[in-house]
């Protein structure tokens, strides 16, 4: 039998015809010869080996150089293996749960070599995946909270899955809270506070923690005299009456009386007195009373709707809106129903005066809509002068806080929109005050909550519009809390 191999040291001499001989035998033996397949690429096998406390057996692995990446997911249970890999020089790194981390280099450099599995054993060591928190709540004035505070911890475990922890806290107490599992970038809220006790500083504020951390942090919480009072209508009884409640939703009295209905609450800037419209006299008209319920008197009578009192900062004037001469306009008058004045003028409709504390008045008007029934906010000086355009996207109600900040309801212009209350920041773009909708912000004297209408909208899948509904809420303006405080419309809070 030939043999058609060729040896490295020996060199054969044959003749044309031996050579076709030859190769005629081995092909007719086994075929045409074919050369072995190169091996051009080769494979990193990765192994992971845990040990330490609350394992998180999960990784990534990615492996890399300057002209390949590549990454797969493994456990600690099995190997995984990169492979197709050209031959050179790599880097390992693996992607641990945050409370794991590799003993030693991470990445580390590997060779890879063609047709060869190149093995790598990573030591992980990791620690406790929770945090243990000290939380100290100091609260200091007078109508101290009674039913303690919440606190919501916001944040992420140790593998990026959303964690929300809410725990109970009263008002001078440290609580201990063991195994938070939360690491990284978190928000603790103190939340469910009376509406007479603030923060100090904020209710929310952002820390990092470390796994296994033993963190501390304090709460300074500051309680004035529970004396707020909010105005609202009610329509439980079948009639819109004007009613007068604690901030807190206790103490709830009737401030009118009469059969007719009751409207637009205003209080004067002492506390003494409320401005409100009512059709009482068979058109409405403004009148005022005192905050005990006495001493009725009628401002305005005229055959064309007035509406929508707001007082001056001085308390001399009543700005309102009126419908007298066809279109409804801005007016003032004294607080004794004299000097009647018309601020605005022209064709536009112009609605929702405001008293800034300078003594300007913020006012809702189509007079620049690109489409019909677009209103945006304009401030003009008392006697009606100098108007200036304050929003340029849409906006109505208009509400100045004692320090000048300015809210007012955002624009909504079809009836599937969620209009809601907006502050001016003065950054370029105005804040939301709540997540959920409503209108009609009124400013607590303190500046650091806002009453409104609150409206009800349909579920995710409804797109039924969103319309008022009969609650009044209160919004804390830094965004932590919304509280249910009555059912009504229209709030007004006492200066």
């Amino acid at each position: 039998m030939h043999s058609c191999a060729r040896g490295p040291t020996r060199r054969w001499v044959l003749s044309t015809a031996a050579w076709l001989i030859l190769g005629s035998a081995c092909r007719d033996a086994s075929g045409p010869v074919k050369p072995a397949p190169l091996v051009r690429t080769g494979s990193i096998r990765i192994s992971v080996s845990m040990t330490g406390e609350d394992l998180q057996g999960a990784f990534t692995a990615s492996v890399f150089n300057g002209s390949v990446s590549r990454s797969t997911a493994g456990s600690a249970s099995e190997s995984v293996i990169v492979d197709s890999l050209p031959p050179g020089g790599y880097d390992l790194f693996l992607n641990l749960a945050l409370n794991c981390a590799v003993d030693g280099d991470n990445p580390v450099s590997v060779t890879v070599s063609a047709g060869e599995t190149t093995a790598v054993v990573l030591p992980v060591t990791c620690v406790l995946a929770t945090a243990t928190l000290h939380v100290t709540t100091v609260t200091t004035g007078v109508d101290l909270d009674r039913d303690g505070y919440r606190l919501r911890i916001d944040g992420h475990s140790v593998i990026g899955a959303p964690v929300q922890q809410i725990s109970l806290i009263s008002a001078n107490d440290t609580t201990t809270l063991l195994r938070v599992p939360v690491i990284g970038t978190t928000r603790l809220t103190l939340y469910n506070l009376a509406i007479n006790c603030d923060p100090a500083d904020s209710a929310g504020r952002p820390v990092q923690i470390s796994p296994g951390d033993t963190a501390a942090f304090t709460f300074a919480v500051a309680c004035r005299p529970d004396t707020d009072s909010v105005a609202y209508v009610d329509s439980s009884a079948g009639v819109r009456h004007i009613v007068i409640g604690s901030a807190n939703g206790g103490g709830r009295r009737r401030l009118t009386k009469d059969l007719s209905s009751g409207d637009d609450p205003a209080w004067s800037p002492d506390g003494k007195r409320v401005a409100f419209t009512t059709e009482r006299d068979g058109n409405r008209e403004i009148y005022v009373i005192d905050a005990d319920g006495s001493n009725l008197r009628r401002l305005t009578n005229d055959g064309g709707a007035d509406y929508s009192p707001a007082w001056s900062p001085d308390g001399t004037l009543i700005a309102f809106v009126s419908e007298r001469e066809g279109k409804p306009a801005i007016y003032t008058l004294h607080a004794d129903g004299t000097g009647l004045a018309r601020l605005t003028t022209g064709s536009s409709i112009e609605v929702d005066p405001a008293w800034s504390p300078d003594g300007r008045i913020a006012f809702a008007s189509d007079r620049n809509a690109v489409t019909a029934g677009r209103m945006d906010v304009y401030v003009t000086n008392a006697d009606g002068s100098n108007p200036v355009r304050l929003t340029t996207g849409g906006g109505a109600q208009p509400a100045w806080s004692r320090d000048g900040r300015l809210a007012y309801t955002s624009p909504c212009y079809d009836e599937y929109c969620q209009q809601s209350i907006l502050v001016r920041s003065g950054s370029g773009r105005d804040a939301p005050v709540t997540l959920d909708v409503g209108d009609r912000p009124s400013w607590s004297p303190d500046g650091r909550k806002i009453a409104y209408n609150a409206f009800g909208c349909g579920g995710v899948w409804d797109y039924s519009p969103c319309g008022p509904t009969q609650e009044v809420r209160i919004a804390r303006v830094d965004g932590t809390e919304t509280i249910s405080l009555a059912s009504g419309t229209r709030p007004a809070w006492r200066p």
